[in-house]
């Protein structure tokens, strides 16, 4: 008898640690002070649905996972069928390593702190993106529409051959997988790129400028899928590549930065780091000596300093370079639009944020039409967007500095 009912004490504790743990939901998690110390604290989650399996309302953090280059490449089918594809098994749940003290959990190994640490930035991120007004499948809280984090992911070369080839240092958004790599630290010296807010508000801002330019218009996601497709573009073509990945890493600095209210949101996440990025801390400092400096002119006709172009990687005009460090560019539009805030990390969150939300499908639009990019394309419909007055004029004010030849050449209507 008294054996039966220690089996029974027994099934009822495992089935006890079994039992989902849902939000919300008290974690110990990395985070920054004010000071930009990396410090242990406690935060809330408020969309876990199962903190043992990483299992959320719009988003799952998932375990093992190992993306298949070669499955990025294939595009055939529609949206969905290429993520699905594309995310091949989807990883493993997570076994995070912990224990409940008091009303919180707390990690027993770096693994489950990185864990708690990741859902709880991307939790921020959303939130943010809630925020400023996003209606797109970036935020959608529809399950098919769930997003998927590999937790220490990798990327290989084929499922059947797997050698690595991004699995270190680095958090990224992937569009085929409609999902983000939060990747091991090999060479960094300080706080891991996922682990940060600001990097992760970033990479979050990848996903608002996927979805709303390509997935929410009508063929939108046939000009995806042709772009990723082009392998030997013309000179025209590679320039629109170019200047079109620079404006989306711009974007996703300028929503690091309404994000996290901060204008250092992602430069700062370099400087922690140490090592070999510390460099990249200025050229993406809106207030740095790069954005102080750079401009579409100068960097499109190589006319800006030569120590400048030496770190963006730029060696021909008219941007028409598979290897140039297109961060530049949208460093160059960042700082634009920084400018158009009066430099107030509040007033990108509350006027400028929600203005490129707005633009986003509008340039969508104008690509499905066949208009050949240039950054016209979205200068015209983020600055319809501002409410006439004071910041319109500012925005236009910091757009004709920044791109002087482009509005010359293309004029911008809402400035006239």
């Amino acid at each position: 008898m008294k054996t039966d009912r220690l089996l029974v004490c027994i099934l009822l504790a495992v089935c006890a640690g079994c039992s989902p743990i849902g939000a919300p939901v008290v974690v110990e998690a990395l985070v920054l002070d004010d000071d930009a110390v990396a410090v242990i604290a406690d935060v809330t989650l408020d969309s876990v649905i199962d903190l043992n399996t990483g299992r959320g309302e719009r988003f799952d953090v998932r375990g093992g996972w190992r993306v298949s280059g070669i499955d990025l490449l294939d595009t055939a089918g529609d949206l969905d069928e290429v993520i699905a594809r594309a995310r091949g098994d989807g990883g493993a749940d997570i076994a995070p390593h912990m224990h409940l003290d008091d009303d919180r959990y707390v990690a027993d190994d770096y693994e489950t702190l990185f864990y708690f640490t990741v859902f709880a930035n991307f939790e921020a991120a959303f939130r943010a993106a809630d925020a400023v007004g996003d209606k797109s499948r970036a935020t959608s809280s529809k399950p098919e529409d769930r997003a998927i984090v590999g937790l220490f992911a990798s990327l290989v070369l084929a499922p059947f051959l797997p050698l690595p080839l991004v699995s270190a240092d680095n958090a990224a958004y992937v569009g085929p997988v409609d999902g983000w790599l939060a990747l091991r630290t090999a060479f960094q010296q300080g706080v891991p790129f996922a682990m940060h807010r600001g990097v992760i508000a970033h990479e979050f801002g990848h996903r608002l400028f996927f979805h709303n330019v390509f997935t929410g218009v009508d063929g939108g996601f046939d000009v995806w899928r042709a772009n990723l497709a082009e392998t030997d573009p013309s000179d025209a073509e590679l320039r629109a590549l170019m200047l079109l990945r620079g404006l989306d890493e711009g974007l996703a600095d300028v929503f690091a930065i309404s994000a996290e209210r901060s204008k250092d949101a992602v430069a700062a996440a370099f400087a922690v780091a140490g090592g070999p990025y510390v460099a990249e801390t200025d050229r993406r400092d809106v207030e740095g000596p790069f954005a102080a400096a750079a401009t579409y002119d100068n960097l499109r006709d190589l006319s800006l300093d030569a120590d400048f172009l030496k770190a963006c990687a730029l060696k021909k005009p008219e941007f028409q370079q598979s290897d140039f460090n297109f961060y530049c560019v949208g460093t160059v539009v960042a700082a634009a639009l920084w400018q158009a805030a009066e430099a107030d990390a509040v007033v990108v969150a509350e006027e400028i944020e929600p203005a490129v939300i707005a633009a986003l499908p509008k340039l969508g639009e104008r690509l499905v039409a066949g208009e050949a990019f240039d950054l016209d394309l979205f200068l015209e419909p983020f600055v319809q967007a501002l409410a006439p007055g004071r910041r319109r004029e500012l925005a236009c004010t910091a757009i004709e500095k920044r791109f002087k030849s482009l509005i010359d050449a293309n004029p911008v209507p809402s400035c006239s």
